[in-house]
């Protein structure tokens, strides 16, 4: 129960029939007791979570700034002698430096090929009404139910008949194909909470639909499209498997590819490097979501709105 002031209740002029103020009872012990354990129980999931996500990322830095010798010497978490030689091999091969780039290429590519071809099209479901609207919209989540896994024969085979592997075009394209399902069916989710009227004002001044679509829908997607980017950039950042069977040259490959090919001649593990090398490939990303964050998550909870 919330404690009042006698003040506070004086100048409301909450008295009792002889003038006095009443007193209002503090909470008990019981009811403070299970206000704490009601903030501990919300508490303790959400703390589970952050050292889940946190823990393996916490390992791979201390693995990053040790030595190979102490990696299976020394398994504690502080390295006995921090160094940044691993840091250093990484950034100094030319195998990062040019995976990184197709890497930033095919992310860049992709985002932007999806938002060019799924906001138009999202914007015909949500807008225009056609027979099989409902089921069509349906189907064109079907794709996303295919594991990767499966359609890298399919693909393969239809990159080899075209004669387009080895190509960062190629994987810009492919892509944005398994992609373009979640991008619709988010932006529809967006696009139906836009006010009709909003676009009806537009045409009674005389703007077509194209010119709707650019200077009255586009800017108030604009949440809704940074989210598409940023889940468009980390599935082209992240994919490995479609990358294994459309590159087979060194220049043409992306950073996962590159970080499993990670092994020495010897045969033993170059774990500091590894580390290193997925460190420097999660920042970028981990640096622009940071950046984006509030609008990623306005989109998220606008698109589950449909």
């Amino acid at each position: 129960m919330t404690d009042v002031s006698h003040h506070e209740l004086a100048e409301s002029g909450a008295t009792g029939p002889d003038g006095e103020v009443p007193r209002i009872k503090r909470g008990s012990v019981g009811d403070r007791a299970r206000a704490w354990l009601r903030r501990v129980l919300l508490a303790l999931p959400l703390l589970a979570l952050v050292l889940w996500t946190l823990a393996p990322f916490l390992v791979t830095a201390s693995v990053s700034f040790k030595e190979r010798a102490e990696v299976f010497a020394d398994p504690g978490l502080i390295p006995l002698a921090p160094s940044l030689d691993a840091y250093r091999e990484v950034l100094s091969s030319a195998s990062f430096t040019s995976s990184f780039v197709n890497s930033v290429v095919v992310g860049v590519g992709t985002t932007v090929l999806t938002i060019i071809i799924g906001v138009p099209a999202a914007y015909a479901f949500a807008r225009f009404r056609f027979r099989g609207r409902h089921l069509l919209l349906l189907f064109t989540l079907l794709p996303r139910l295919v594991p990767s896994l499966g359609l890298m024969v399919p693909i393969y085979r239809l990159a080899v008949a075209a004669g387009v592997l080895d190509s960062r075009l190629t994987l810009i394209v492919v892509y944005t194909g398994m992609l373009l399902p979640l991008a619709v069916w988010l932006m529809v989710g967006f696009f139906e909470q836009i006010p009709r009227e909003i676009e009806e004002a537009a045409n009674v001044d005389g703007a077509n639909l194209w010119g709707r679509l650019r200077y009255i829908v586009a800017p108030l997607a604009a949440p809704a499209m940074i989210t598409i980017g940023v889940l468009a950039f980390r599935e082209a950042w992240n994919e490995f498997t479609l990358v294994l069977v459309l590159t087979s040259t060194p220049g043409k490959r992306t950073l996962p590819f590159e970080l499993y090919l990670m092994q020495g001649i010897e045969g033993i593990a170059n774990f500091p490097g590894e580390a290193a090398f997925t460190l420097l490939t999660v920042l970028p990303f981990v640096l622009v979501y940071t950046w984006v964050e509030k609008y990623v998550v306005a989109g998220l909870i606008s698109g589950s709105g449909k």
